[in-house]
């Protein structure tokens, strides 16, 4: 009776952590879109990139290259703030944490469109 207790618990931690990796997974998307938009002035640009990410991520070879991409997106931002401490250390260490970071939650929003 515990191990199943246990088993179930842990089920509900992972669906847990499955949950906020796709709710990063589709923040990323959303503020991907957004400045895309901005950026070409256009609700065309916005539109095209949310829906086409979205339907983009359905596709499995193709989810697991844009998480990829993703993360190693995530490394670069870390990189660029690291620059601002004007430090090369900072901005190897910020860009490792922030790849990891996003690739772990990458990994638990696979694991969430999976499930679904």
């Amino acid at each position: 009776m515990i191990e199943m207790h246990e088993d179930v618990r842990k089920g509900v931690t992972q669906s847990k952590e499955s949950e906020k990796g796709a709710n990063w997974l589709f923040s990323e998307i959303l503020i991907i879109a957004v400045i895309s938009g901005i950026y070409f002035s256009s609700w065309w640009v916005f539109g095209g990139v949310l829906l086409g990410a979205s339907i983009l991520m359905v596709i499995k070879p193709i989810r697991y290259f844009l998480l990829v991409v993703l993360s190693l997106g995530c490394g670069v931002v870390g990189w660029i703030i690291g620059q601002w401490f004007d430090s090369l250390g900072a901005s190897v260490v910020i860009a490792i944490i922030a790849t990891l970071a996003s690739g772990g939650a990458h990994i638990y929003a696979n694991k969430w469109m999976n499930d679904v």
